[in-house]
C-alpha cells in the first residue's frame, strides 16, 4: 500500500518534470556537429554573403574589433626581438587572417571545411592554408607559435570539443611570452540573451540552422583558465540589442555601440568578449 502511494505521488509531478523536461530542451537545442557545419558550399555562402554580407551586424563588430586586434598585434611584434610566427586557428573564409597576416613575420591559417579555405584563399595574400583536424593531425601546429588567434570557434563548438581544442592550442603556444586572442559573440549576460531565450522557445522543438549558443564572462574565463591561460585584458563589442541594428534606429545603434566598444568596466555585458590570453 505505501509503494502504491509513493507511484501515484510520484505520478502527480510527473506533468511538472516534463515541462521542466522540455523547457531544458528549449534551453539547450541540440544541432549537428559543428565540425560539419560548413562542409558544403552552400554554408560557406550563406555565412559570407549572409553572416558577413554588406551592413550586417557581424560586419559592423568586426569593423569595431578589428582596430583592437591590429593594435595589439603591433604591440605585441614590437616587443619581441625575433621572428613573430601566428596561427589562426579555424580560419574560415580568411576574415581576420588577411588583416593580420601583415603584421607578423609568418602566419598560417587552419580549418576542417576545404570550402572555408578556398574562400581564404582569395583573400590571404601571404599566409600558408590548409585543410585538417588538429586533433587528429597534430602535425598540422608542428613548429608552435608565438600567437594565435581564434574567433567564432568558441561559441559554436560543443564543450569537450572546446576543451580538446584549448589544450592542443595551449601546447603549441610558446611559453613564456606566447598570446592567444580568442573571441565569444554571444556573451549569455548581455541584452542578447533575452532574444535567445525567445526564439529557442519559438522554433522548438525544430530549431533553425541557427546557432543560438551563449556563453558568460565568467564561463569563459574559467575554460580559458582551466586550459592553461590566464586573461590579461577583455575588450568588448555590442551593448545594445541586435535587433536594433536591423531597424531603422540602426544608425543610432551603431554610433552608441562604436562609442562604447573597447575596454572598458562595462564590457563584462558586451555581447560579443575579446579575450586577451597569456600562457600560464
Amino acid at each position: 500500500m505505501a509503494k502504491g502511494r509513493v507511484v501515484i505521488g510520484l505520478h502527480a509531478y510527473m506533468p511538472a518534470v516534463n515541462y521542466v523536461a522540455t523547457f531544458i530542451n528549449v534551453l539547450m537545442p541540440t544541432h549537428p556537429p559543428y565540425s560539419n557545419r560548413f562542409q558544403n558550399q552552400a554554408a560557406v555562402a550563406a555565412y559570407e554573403g549572409g553572416e558577413y554580407g554588406p551592413g550586417s551586424y557581424a560586419a559592423q563588430v568586426w569593423q569595431w574589433q578589428r582596430p583592437v586586434v591590429e593594435q595589439t598585434l603591433q604591440d605585441f611584434r614590437a616587443s619581441q626581438s625575433g621572428p613573430v610566427r601566428l596561427l589562426d586557428f579555424a580560419c574560415g573564409t580568411g576574415r581576420v587572417l588577411s588583416c593580420v597576416e601583415s603584421l607578423v613575420d609568418s602566419a598560417d591559417g587552419v580549418d576542417i571545411s576545404e570550402n572555408m579555405v578556398a574562400a581564404a584563399r582569395g583573400k590571404c595574400r601571404r599566409a600558408r592554408l590548409r585543410v585538417g583536424d588538429i586533433l587528429a593531425q597534430p602535425e598540422l601546429l608542428a613548429g608552435g607559435y608565438d600567437v594565435i588567434t581564434c574567433f567564432r570557434f568558441l561559441l559554436n563548438a560543443e564543450p569537450d570539443l572546446r576543451r580538446r581544442v584549448l589544450g592542443r592550442l595551449r601546447q603549441s603556444l610558446r611559453t613564456p611570452g606566447g598570446l592567444l586572442l580568442v573571441n565569444v559573440h554571444g556573451n549569455k549576460h548581455s541584452l542578447r540573451h533575452p532574444a535567445i531565450i525567445w526564439r529557442r522557445w519559438r522554433e522548438h522543438p525544430r530549431p533553425a540552422g541557427e546557432m543560438l549558443n551563449e556563453l558568460s564572462r565568467a564561463e569563459a574565463v574559467q575554460l580559458l583558465g582551466e586550459s592553461g591561460f590566464q586573461v590579461v585584458k577583455q575588450p568588448g563589442f555590442g551593448i545594445l540589442p541586435p535587433t536594433l541594428h536591423r531597424t531603422p534606429l540602426r544608425r543610432l545603434a551603431g554610433a552608441v555601440d562604436r562609442s562604447l566598444a573597447g575596454a572598458h568596466w562595462w564590457n563584462r555585458w558586451s555581447i560579443d568578449m575579446l579575450f586577451i590570453c597569456r600562457p600560464c
